[in-house]
């Protein structure tokens, strides 16, 4: 397999995983997922404006977005840690795209930031 080929902004680890706490409650757990624990990734934050009907009002909201190389094989419900500041990011859609512009596959994931 030839080489991987991304514009990294960060190294990740791709957790998955529950536990229950000490009252039974289901917490995200920091199980990480073998072969996916230090990766290059890319995060990147855009703006976008959306509509909000309730308020009647455009609002301007930031996305975050992550892409990464093809081997790695996120899931639905999959949280993404940036290893350089810690951050975690819980994982929405997941779109593989077979061969980008580079000729490599890749993964693109829409992240939300759930904490650090």
């Amino acid at each position: 397999m030839g080489a991987d080929v991304i514009v990294a902004t960060t190294r990740g680890a791709l957790l998955r995983g529950t536990t229950t706490d000490a009252l039974g409650d289901e917490i995200d757990g920091g199980t990480i997922v073998a072969g996916a624990d230090n990766f290059p990734v890319s995060i990147i934050e855009s703006e976008a404006r959306e509509y909000d009907p309730a308020s009647n009002t455009w609002r301007t909201v930031r996305k975050l977005t992550g892409r990464t190389s093809a081997r790695i094989q996120p899931v639905p419900g999959d949280r993404l840690k940036d290893l350089r500041d810690g951050i975690v990011y819980a994982i929405g859609e997941i779109t593989r795209t077979p061969r980008g512009l580079s000729g490599r596959s890749s993964v693109t994931m829409g992240l939300k930031r759930t904490g650090p």
